[in-house]
């Protein structure tokens, strides 16, 4: 990932299983649609969390106007059965990995409040190249940090164990559930 590109967070809140909410998320995922980015769901695994799933979208620096609610921080989707969460335009502190572990598809994303100012907790906890670190651009982002950790599959109950402890981190464990598109 270059430095000059944004990354935009958008959480999902619902009970509905993966195969009814992927045709409500691909309607909205295909008004954002463009050459100049591409899109990545997740879905959350094991662990509750407030968002179900979440994608990210990487725009380039000629981009960085996105819309995907229409300048509303939340939405819902037809017949009321998911929330949608703008969480803000991240900036790339640190790009170690873009995929998980080669023997597990499964990564820990930690959503970091704008009071946890200790960034060097969260940077120490893996090798560099087993997490992403991303930066609220704009102040009225939902969080001030998004990490996303790598972890091998013996190792990520602890970390989620550590994470979870830590005051102002909401914390699960996702797996990529569509490809990157362009």
């Amino acid at each position: 990932m270059k430095k000059d590109s944004m990354i935009y967070f958008v959480g999902f809140m619902t009970d509905i299983g993966f195969d009814e909410f992927v045709v409500k998320w691909d309607f909205y995922a295909k008004q954002v649609s463009s050459s100049h980015h591409s899109v990545v769901l997740q879905q959350e695994t094991e662990v509750k969390s407030r968002f179900k799933y979440v994608s990210h979208h990487k725009l380039r620096n000629e981009s960085i106007s996105f819309s995907f609610m229409k300048g509303r921080s939340s939405e819902h989707f037809a017949e009321q059965k998911v929330k949608v969460v703008n969480l803000g335009g991240y900036t790339v502190v640190r790009a170690g990995n873009s995929q998980a572990d080669e023997n597990s598809d499964n990564r820990l994303i930690a959503f970091i409040g704008h009071n946890d100012t200790d960034i060097s907790f969260y940077q120490q906890l893996l090798p560099p190249r087993q997490t992403n670190l991303y930066e609220a651009y704009y102040e009225n982002c939902t969080f001030g940090y998004i990490m996303e950790f790598f972890p091998a599959e013996k190792d990520a109950e602890d970390l989620l164990r550590q994470l979870k402890a830590r005051p102002g981190v909401e914390v699960s464990l996702y797996r990529e559930c569509l490809a990157p598109h362009q």
